[in-house]
């Protein structure tokens, strides 16, 4: 992304030249931004009269070319796990009633299991309450339910497997919202919902089952960790939609430049992609008369890309071949934006020192205190997070060099190219 994202911008490819080099926000052609209330019916449909005579949605080059890297991502990740996992997924699924008991099993065969009949009112319960929902207040037809909730039914186990090997979890984000794009375009309402009714039940599945596999390990009764789980999610629902609301009605301008530092950068993405997918729609974002259609075939190299290096890994197992995981490398780099792009090099780093100096050079200790300093960290951030939030929000901090967050001042507004005036 270092390298081709300065080439894009800098040879003005897709006329990004007059917006930003890295940023989530939309854009008229000529640089300015794009006010979507221009093209919006009343009811919060795409206008196609209004559209036609207000033009087309712009986005720079780095934003366009993640949403490429996602495509290839998708299929990177169905093909390698095809490759690598495709017989050993077979056979676990045709013997996981049959397949020998560890001490840990056995262990927990003193507790009662979680009856199959209690995961199964539940799924009723809220399978229901979702199509209810959804018809009610005319988010979108029960049947994109059904669809919604067959997405994660196909991905859970692939994104699993990469997320047990890697500790990352690839995203379902862009493909359920070019499904549902091309479903029902015009309409950013479906376009969310499905989003999150496909993406977000895949993250919820496997955080349960993350939960499910510690309390294993833990020895904790199958049936207390059922009851647990249930009950922080409904609590944590009603929490969090309060703290939400809360943030709206007390915060001024949250979630603009004005509200800093409540900027919401992960929220502006999602609001521009909910533009993007679902107000105009992937048919027009990447038709054959849209600059950015050949993105597309980032689709055909994500289903390519993993068959020479699964050839190498076989052919020459011992090599750095097999260090090579394509759909985490794929998918971390079609993060960006919203994630700041200086977090990969912090991230970068410190991987390198732990996992390959001291891993190499200082094995014992890594095998020793590799997992307690991971643990440790994340819990130093968790802290350090709310240690910041209540002193440095409120607190006037020394100006100086070090604290001003924009060294390049162009990058605000782009300026590579002079801007054109907007058409008549």
């Amino acid at each position: 992304m270092w390298i081709i994202t300065p080439i894009g911008y800098y040879s003005n490819t897709w006329g990004t030249g007059n917006m930003p080099i890295y940023t989530a926000h939309l854009y008229r052609t000529n640089g300015s931004a794009y006010d979507i209330h221009e093209i919006m019916t009343s009811d919060q449909h795409l206008d196609e009269a209004k559209y036609a005579e207000y033009g087309p949605v712009r986005m720079s080059f780095q934003f366009a070319i993640s949403y490429g890297i996602g495509f290839a991502a998708i299929m990177t990740l169905l093909v390698y796990i095809g490759l690598h996992y495709g017989p050993e997924i077979y056979q676990q699924l045709r013997q996981s009633r049959s397949i020998n008991e560890d001490v840990h099993l056995k262990l927990m065969r003193h507790y009662e299991e979680v009856p199959h009949w209690w995961y199964i009112v539940l799924f009723v319960i809220t399978f229901a309450t979702s199509i209810a929902i959804c018809e009610i207040y005319h988010m979108m037809p029960w049947y994109w339910v059904v669809v919604a909730t067959l997405v994660p039914l196909v991905f859970t186990i692939p994104i699993g497997i990469i997320q047990a090997v890697s500790n990352q979890q690839p995203g379902l984000n862009v493909i359920t919202e070019f499904i549902i794009g091309y479903g029902m375009p015009g309409n950013p309402i479906a376009n969310v919902t499905f989003k999150v009714y496909g993406y977000i039940t895949m993250t919820q599945a496997l955080n349960l089952v993350s939960d499910l596999k510690l309390g294993h390990y833990m020895k904790i009764p199958p049936r207390n960790m059922f009851v647990v789980q249930l009950a922080g999610t409904i609590l944590a629902s009603f929490i969090e939609l309060g703290v939400a609301y809360w943030l709206m009605n007390t915060v001024a301008n949250i979630c603009t430049p004005e509200g800093y530092p409540f900027t919401c950068i992960s929220a502006n993405t999602f609001y521009s992609a909910s533009v993007l997918w679902g107000l105009i729609g992937p048919g027009k974002l990447f038709g054959t008369s849209s600059p950015y259609h050949p993105v597309l075939y980032l689709f055909f190299v994500g289903a390519v890309l993993p068959v020479p290096v699964w050839y190498m890994q076989r052919k020459y197992p011992n090599s750095f071949w097999r260090h090579i995981n394509l759909p985490v490398a794929i998918s971390i780099a079609g993060a960006m934006p919203p994630m700041p792009a200086a977090s990969i090099v912090n991230w970068f780093i410190a991987c390198f020192v732990f996992n390959y100096i001291i891993h190499k050079y200082r094995n014992t200790w890594w095998q020793r205190y590799a997992f307690s300093l991971s643990a440790g960290l994340d819990s130093g951030v968790a802290i350090s997070g709310i240690v910041q939030f209540g002193i440095f929000t409120k607190a006037k901090m020394p100006q100086w060099w070090g604290a001003d967050a924009d060294h390049c001042k162009l990058a605000p507004t782009g300026g590579f190219l002079n801007r054109v005036s907007p058409p008549a």
